[in-house]
């Protein structure tokens, strides 16, 4: 009996610490990244900050202002010095907000990334691990995003590029459908094993427990 239990024991153990060494593994994978974090989130950086300092179209390089018919009237700008020149046109107007919209985001990722990098917080944690995937699929989505409008703001009304355009989102639609899925898959394959093993151990376990004493032997 006291066999079996150790048995058991040891079963116990061995699934414990095979799921113990899996966080340690994803822990390390992230320590040894974490270079490789620090630069591709400053890439991201400079694209977002480069996209919105210099915006496609350009700025205009002096105050857009018209007086009037009649005089003594305030002038009505269109535009002022150092701000972009598609803001003002209203067919592009969606684009350009989404382009903001989606640089600034991307931006705000990769800046909270490299915080949480050069902070001193060890990666081993799994709930940090998270945070950090999750801020750079945001910050490479939505630099995707933003090359998109930026490539609307500046396009002529070409079907070609329209057809390139319409390739390109399909392509960021799919691809991170099917990371997901893949990733999906992999946590069920893991949770399934990890569940059957848990399963088997029971199994050896319960009937070893109904085991009668062994009879001592006789004098």
């Amino acid at each position: 009996m006291e066999i079996n239990g150790q048995e058991g024991h040891r079963h116990e153990e061995s699934s414990s610490e095979w799921f113990v060494k899996y966080l340690k593994h994803q822990g390390d994978w992230l320590e040894k990244t974490r270079g490789n974090l620090m630069v591709t989130a400053t890439v991201i950086a400079g694209m977002s900050f480069q996209v919105m300092v210099n915006p496609p179209g350009g700025v205009w390089q002096s105050d857009n202002c018209s007086f009037g018919n009649q005089t003594g009237t305030a002038p009505v700008c269109k535009g002022k010095a150092g701000t972009a020149v598609l803001e003002y046109e209203s067919s592009k107007r969606i684009a350009y907000l989404g382009m903001v919209i989606s640089s600034t985001v991307s931006f705000s990722a990769s800046m909270s990334l490299i915080l949480l990098v050069i902070s001193g917080i060890r990666l081993r944690n799994r709930m940090i691990m998270a945070i950090l995937v999750t801020f750079m699929v945001v910050a490479v989505l939505c630099i995707s995003a933003a090359f998109f409008f930026a490539i609307v703001l500046v396009q002529s009304d070409d079907q070609i590029i329209r057809d390139i355009l319409l390739i390109y989102v399909g392509f960021w639609v799919i691809f991170p459908v099917l990371i997901l899925l893949i990733q999906l898959v992999r946590f069920i394959g893991w949770l399934i094993c990890f569940m059957c093993c848990c399963c088997c151990q029971r199994r050896r376990r319960s009937p070893q427990r109904l085991l009668p004493l062994a009879p001592s032997p006789a004098s």
